[in-house]
């Protein structure tokens, strides 16, 4: 073999194990993409307890023990509108000294707030209602009541006749939406007196005038 050939011969060899070493390596790794990855997002945990909402006191609420209309402050500024179909749920706020807790006058049951579901039912309250002494009504007496102590002791008190303001306001804005009054009707003075008995007592408002009057406000739907 002449020494040209054999230098030929040669080249094609190296040629040729070149290229299996070429295809025998690792391939090569795909170019890095250009489109940005989506970051993993994480949801945020609900708080709990959930935070309280804004409920006022009946105090702001109503415009103080002697109304100031310049003092009241809406009592659920979070809260729904007085708008749609009813029931719109209600509180109800006594705000005099004269009615005993056995004879505060109450809404019904399905009326109130305080009976809704969830840890501040308070803030799905409407409406709120202030139920004020008149002292402007010309009072007169209507029963002496007689008491008699454990010791044997015999007291007496006065019950006078009375009428009452009542004034609505919608909880979220502290507008006033109705303003009426009621007489006092129960007839009667107290069964039991816990310590001394007062000078005077008052007839108070009988729940089932005071549901009635409201009805119209609580069932009613209203605009919105």
């Amino acid at each position: 073999m002449s020494g040209s050939r054999r230098l030929t011969q040669l080249l094609t060899l190296i040629v040729a194990l070149g290229g299996l070493s070429a295809c025998g390596g690792e391939p090569d790794s795909p170019p890095a993409s250009t489109t940005p990855t989506p970051s993993a997002s994480t949801a945020a945990s609900p708080t709990w307890p959930p935070p309280r909402p804004t409920i006022r006191t009946d105090q702001e609420a109503c415009g103080g023990s002697t109304f100031n209309p310049k003092a009241v402050r809406p009592y659920n500024p979070d809260g729904p509108a007085y708008a749609g179909a009813g029931v719109h749920l209600a509180a109800l706020f006594v705000m005099h000294s004269y009615a005993p807790v056995e004879l505060e006058s109450e809404l019904p049951t399905e009326w109130q707030a305080q009976w809704q579901p969830g840890m501040y039912p308070e803030q799905n309250t409407q409406l709120v209602i202030c139920e004020y002494f008149d002292d402007d009504y010309p009072s007169r007496k209507v029963e002496t009541c007689t008491y008699r102590g454990s010791d044997g002791t015999r007291t007496t008190a006065e019950l006078r006749s009375a009428r009452f303001i009542y004034r609505v306001f919608e909880a979220r804005t502290g507008k006033q939406v109705s303003r009426f009054t009621l007489p006092g009707r129960v007839n009667s003075c107290r069964a039991v007196v816990y310590g001394v008995a007062r000078g005077t007592y008052y007839q108070l408002v009988l729940a089932e005038e005071l549901t009635a009057k409201l009805r119209p406000l609580v069932l009613a739907r209203r605009p919105g």
